[in-house]
């Protein structure tokens, strides 16, 4: 049976005060806050590797190394992974209102809409540096109690983004910072499963959003990303149904179902065991069974 929700995890823990300070620096980050499963985060988050490494196992295989830096965007999927021994990050976290602040800033507009496809970006030693002071930089502001305290962080994370921009570009196959077809294409289609994932599951509803036959869609997700729209569709709906019922107590099953849009609480239950191995119910109680 796959791990549980980390709860000693600097990123669960500091998730409740995160609303409150806008952003938050977290050091020595070891792992991952649910291991061994592909999770999605309403919050935005900037993790920067210092040492080990992480393989991703459910998407197109991706190693996360030593200075490496990967930009997740609010509502990002994160595939399962596993950790080295020695893997060690730091891991800067940015509430979703703090994020909608970003997107009025100048690099965050230039960069960002790339990192739904490629989220990884290798730094060179000196790029990696840089990093490393801006964090430094970064970490008091983040307690000061200054009137200016917002608009040092957004410069500072400016700065940040501009960094890993930079090298993102050079890392990728064109050398301009605009993003080709394929790439609109399917920032187009996340954006709209986030929009609309309530509303419809199907393909074919992405595929009239963007325009395309289903057929000549679903070829294009499929050869670009290695992942087929439907998969897309279903790894985003089981990791936010993880998601909510590992932090959201206070709803039912039949109210987390709604939330997803299935019609019945269950369909829901038919999906989510088929996807884990377990129905939703039996997911969140073993939170509270002791491990052995």
């Amino acid at each position: 049976m796959k791990s549980d929700l980390n709860k000693q995890h600097p990123f669960i823990q500091l998730l409740s005060t995160l609303d409150e300070k806008g952003v938050v620096v977290t050091d020595s980050v070891e792992g991952i806050p649910v291991n061994e499963e592909s999770y999605v985060s309403p919050d935005m988050l900037i993790i920067l590797c210092h040492q080990g490494r992480m393989l991703f196992n459910d998407s197109p295989k991706l190693t996360f190394k030593a200075h490496d830096v990967a930009i997740l965007l609010p509502n990002q999927l994160g595939f399962s992974q596993q950790p080295s021994a020695d893997y060690r990050t730091t891991w800067i976290a940015i509430s979703k209102k703090f994020h909608d602040r970003l997107q009025h800033s100048y690099p965050y507009t230039r960069y960002a809409p790339r990192y739904r496809r490629h989220p990884i970006t290798p730094l060179p030693d000196l790029q990696y540096q840089s990093l490393c002071h801006a964090i430094e930089l970064l970490r008091p502001i983040t307690q000061s109690k200054s009137i200016h305290r917002d608009e040092m962080l957004s410069n500072l994370i400016s700065i940040i983004l501009n960094i890993v921009g930079e090298c993102h570009a050079k890392n990728q196959i064109s050398d301009t910072y605009s993003l080709s077809p394929n790439e609109q294409l399917f920032n187009r289609f996340y954006e709209a499963i986030i929009q609309h994932h309530r509303e419809s599951h199907e393909m074919a509803f992405y595929a009239r959003i963007c325009c395309l036959s289903p057929k000549h869609f679903s070829e294009i997700i499929k050869r670009d990303t290695g992942i087929s729209p439907k998969g897309w569709i279903t790894y985003f709906l089981a990791a936010r149904a993880k998601a909510l019922l590992n932090s959201r107590e206070d709803h039912t099953v039949q109210q987390i179902s709604n939330l997803l849009g299935f019609g019945e609480q269950a369909s829901f239950a038919r999906f989510f065991k088929r996807e884990t191995g377990m129905t939703p119910k039996e997911y969140r109680s073993r939170r509270s069974c002791p491990k052995k």
